[in-house]
């Protein structure tokens, strides 16, 4: 597979809540790196197990989410993506209703080692 063919499925693996696809595409050295947003102001950086709970949180969290892929520029086998994000909320989350459909803009910096996602590095930019 190409590195855009694995970036693309990878992220429709997150979308559907496939989480041992999701697994299937991670090196074992894997670490994600979510910088400081709306959601998550300090930021937060996660390994595979790590990225597997927070999977395992949005498949309860969340009923329904796409990752709409704008543009993608590979280089070898690092992509940056950019993605029109929505969520719609299965439950209620602070203020915010179940059914509620959240958005953002995300900029995505993927690097495979070996075929696998190695280094994932997430911007997200919430929708207010």
């Amino acid at each position: 597979m190409t590195t855009t063919e694995i970036v693309t499925a990878y992220l429709r693996a997150i979308e559907a809540h496939r989480l041992d696809e999701v697994a299937s595409f991670l090196h074992p050295e894997v670490e994600l790196v979510e910088h400081p947003n709306q959601l998550n102001p300090q930021g937060k950086r996660y390994d595979r197990d790590a990225m597997r709970a927070a999977g395992e949180r949005g498949a309860k969290l969340l009923s329904s989410e796409t990752y709409a892929i704008r543009s993608m520029i590979v280089e070898g086998d690092r992509a940056a993506v950019q993605i029109d994000w929505s969520g719609t909320l299965a439950v209620a989350a602070g203020p915010l209703p179940a059914g509620h459909v959240m958005r953002a803009q995300i900029c995505s910096i993927i690097e495979l080692r070996d075929g696998k996602i190695w280094r994932q590095e997430q911007y997200d930019c919430f929708a207010p």
